[in-house]
Parts: C-alpha cells; structure tokens; sequence
C-alpha cells in the first residue's frame, strides 16, 4: 500500500471473561486516509475479539473486505469484524452469503451504534440475528488516541465486560456494551 504507516501492538491478554489468554504482535498499515480513531478499533478488535487466526482483511481500502476476518482450518469464515460505520450494502451481502459465521461491528460511541443499528435493519439482510454491535465509549476512544503511537505495547485484561488497558504505562479502562440488533419481536420477521 503506498504511503502506508506501519503500525504495531505488541499485546498481552487475559480474558477471563472467555477464559482466552494470548500474546502476539499485531502489524497492519494505516492509509494516510484513515483516521487513528479506525486504527486503533482495529487494533480494539483483536483484543476483544481475540482469535489466533484473527488477520487485517484490509476493509478500509477494500469495498468487498471487512476490517477484521478470522477463518477456520478449511477455509471457512467464522469471524468478520467491521470497524467503525461500515458500507452497510457490503454487510449486508455477507451476512446473507455466510451462514455460519459471527458478524462483530465495533464502533466508537453510542450514537454510532445507533446510526449502525437503524441502517442495517432497513437493509433487511438475512441472518440478522448473528449480528453484534458492540460500543466503546468515546471518552474511552478520546483517552486511546491521545496516548497512542505507530508502536505501542498493549498489557489488556477483560473482566465482566470492562476492558483495563495499559498502553505504554498509561491505563484506562471502558466498559464495552453491545447494543441489541433486534427485539425479540423482531427476529421472527429477519429471517
């Protein structure tokens, strides 16, 4: 990708909320066009959704790609991660297209999950129902972008769904809610 930034995490995590524990170094590229604020909830992505076959899958600059996939041993998708508001037609399409895997939007605040939420509805995709929206506070965002750099090592613990993270010695912590897709109501007439 020309004019690309390399940016890193080196991550230590401990989910005890899953009862996931991992260390890796993430790399991924950052177009000039693409704000830190995207980055950084791909770089989110990985620990809250932690998958050893987690990858970039370059959404950003790829209108068919989401931000985040993960795929089994055959192949198969079984995680796609969206960050920020993504093309809804694109999700749309893959949520129809694959049945068995999660779909997982993560976004930046409240009003963006909402914005996610209405948009996606209106679509009326198939298998709505296997769609997450989970929301980080913007405070919490706020706090990331002004202690972040192009390299940064991530210690993150999740417990009963609140996020602790030391980023370079520098700890915040968020309590990641994720917002209903559906009502129960609702879901009958999705499928």
């Amino acid at each position: 990708m020309s004019g690309a930034f390399r940016c890193q995490v080196r991550l230590q995590l401990s989910d005890l909320d899953r009862d996931v524990y991992g260390q890796r170094t993430i790399v991924m590229a950052q177009s000039p066009e693409e704000p830190d604020e995207h980055i950084l909830l791909r770089f989110l992505a990985h620990v809250l959704f932690y998958d050893e076959s987690l990858v970039d899958a370059h959404g950003f600059t790829d209108i068919h790609e989401p931000d985040l996939h993960a795929l089994d041993l055959t192949g198969q998708l079984t995680l796609w991660v969206e960050c920020g508001i993504p093309p809804m037609k694109r999700l749309s399409r893959a949520l129809g297209k694959w049945k068995d895997a999660r779909f997982v939007v993560l976004v930046a605040s409240q009003e963006e999950a909402l914005t996610v939420r209405d948009q996606i509805v209106a679509q009326k995709p198939r298998n709505l129902e296997r769609l997450e929206i989970h929301c980080v506070p913007q405070v919490f965002m706020a706090w990331l972008e002004s202690v972040g750099s192009r390299s940064m090592a991530w210690n993150a613990t999740i417990s009963e769904h609140t996020l602790y993270l030391d980023c370079d010695g520098q700890q915040g912590e968020a309590d990641i809610e994720q917002l209903p897709v559906l009502s129960r109501f609702d879901s009958r007439s999705a499928t």
